[in-house]
């Protein structure tokens, strides 16, 4: 499925030439603005087009306005239409569980190992940094839920970006684990559970919101795949490492990984 800024680009060209203007440099001299303005509105590589630039592209074109503003708007969110009914849920929810068998969950992510999980995709830097922004303004959810996440002893021994980023990551995620309105456990070493991929679980009152990202990316509120998701999660939570156990394992790997900078 084509992203919202895909989708604006596709929109504004066919609203170009429907209205009769054939080039760029056509409807960039009615809108009294450059050939590139034009140009890089309709190509979803470059930043999104403004407001103002918006309004004026329809009111030459004819092109819905509210539909527009509205793909302009999912855009700048940086957040894939699949994930925006768990990251309504995850806004509002009470509690939060996830479960990290590869990577620090992106709730306790730091930005420097946030980019470069990303930077795995072939994203356009400023899609890079819509996608970086959008994962960091989810944590502000820390502090209002409360949030239990449980990570497999490999993730802190993953080398992601570098030994310097891994440190402070480690860091980042002790002094959260410390908090209590969060509990960090480890699943050790030999305690093979969970191999079948990561995902979030969140909760308001009697409504809980499940998003799978293995094989497929799901977001959903189904009773049966709710029910199934929690029973995996309890398992997980009781194979895991009391809270300050998984402490002093997350501070060991802090040391070994500060040794390699």
């Amino acid at each position: 499925m084509a992203t919202p800024r895909e989708q604006l680009a596709d929109l504004l060209r066919q609203a170009r030439v429907d209205a009769g203007y054939g080039s760029h440099g056509a409807l960039a001299r009615k809108l009294n603005v450059s050939r590139p303005v034009v140009t890089k509105a309709e190509n979803a590589a470059h930043p999104i087009p403004s407001d103002a630039i918006l309004a004026a592209w329809a009111g030459v074109t004819g092109a819905p306005l509210d539909k527009l503003t509205d793909l302009a708007r999912r855009a700048r969110s940086g957040t894939p239409d699949w994930f925006m009914p768990y990251r309504q849920a995850e806004a509002a929810a009470q509690t939060l569980r996830c479960w990290a068998p590869l990577v620090i969950p992106g709730l306790l992510q730091i930005e420097s190992y946030a980019r470069a999980v990303l930077s795995v995709e072939s994203y356009a830097p400023a899609r890079l940094a819509e996608l970086v922004t959008a994962r960091l303004e989810r944590q502000s959810v820390i502090g209002r839920a409360y949030l239990t996440a449980i990570i497999d002893h490999q993730v802190l021994h993953r080398l992601i970006g570098s030994p310097a980023i891994m440190a402070e990551q480690c860091a980042q995620l002790a002094a959260m684990a410390e908090r209590p309105d969060v509990a960090v456990h480890i699943i050790p070493e030999g305690t093979n559970m969970g191999l079948w991929g990561a995902f979030d679980l969140a909760t308001r009152d009697s409504m809980t919101t499940v998003c799978l990202t293995t094989l497929e990316d799901i977001t959903s509120a189904a009773p049966d795949l709710v029910a199934k998701a929690l029973r995996a999660y309890e398992q997980l939570l009781g194979a895991a490492m009391p809270r300050a156990e998984s402490l002093d394992l997350i501070r060991t790997a802090e040391e070994q990984w500060k040794a390699q900078i």
